[in-house]
């Protein structure tokens, strides 16, 4: 299985490109592939930007603009084989919590982190048995992941509070302060 950053969005939260922001003393992403390359041979960054660091490579979207299901249905056409995706924006996803997801996967389905309510479209598995479904969904303009996921039957793989710094997303810069916050303590 290949491990794909999906590295697409606009940053309009943020302001600025959240992949390429320093946090601690390295880009945000590469904190990102370097969490995934500690579990993953290859590791690809999803996205049309070509100025990012180290990776296996950079997967273009097929079609622009259509938000991570874009990015997901693009580097499925491309690895053709299951994926494990990961935001961007989620520094602080340890290979310890892959491994663990991995080892809770169901074959065959979606499988992705939701802690309490709230749902991870962008963190776990997508076999490529959904290409088809997810290109079709993409031509009809149903860009909302959750529903995708509902379709699906989707695999929920639940995590604690204990897990909840490595889940945060770095989308505002309220985001940004908080994992600098974290940062530091753990340098």
């Amino acid at each position: 299985m290949k491990a794909v950053i999906l590295a697409g969005g606009k940053s309009s939260r943020m302001g600025q490109d959240k992949a390429s922001m320093v946090l601690g003393e390295k880009y945000v992403i590469q904190h990102v592939i370097d969490n995934l390359s500690s579990v993953f041979e290859e590791v690809f960054i999803s996205g049309n930007h070509t100025d990012y660091p180290n990776s296996k490579g950079i997967i273009t979207d097929i079609t622009i603009q259509k938000g991570p299901m874009g990015g997901i249905h693009s580097a499925l056409e491309f690895c053709r084989e299951d994926i494990f995706v990961c935001s961007c924006d989620m520094p602080f996803v340890s290979s310890g919590l892959i491994q663990d997801f991995l080892q809770k996967k169901v074959e065959n389905k979606i499988n992705v982190v939701r802690h309490g309510e709230k749902i991870y479209p962008v963190l776990g598995i997508y076999p490529l048995a959904v290409l088809g479904t997810l290109e079709e969904t993409i031509k009809n303009e149903n860009l909302r992941m959750t529903s995708f996921l509902q379709q699906q039957n989707a695999h929920y793989i639940d995590y604690d509070d204990g897990f909840e710094t490595q889940l945060l997303n770095i989308n505002t810069p309220e985001n940004f302060r908080a994992a600098e916050i974290i940062i530091n303590k753990n340098l």
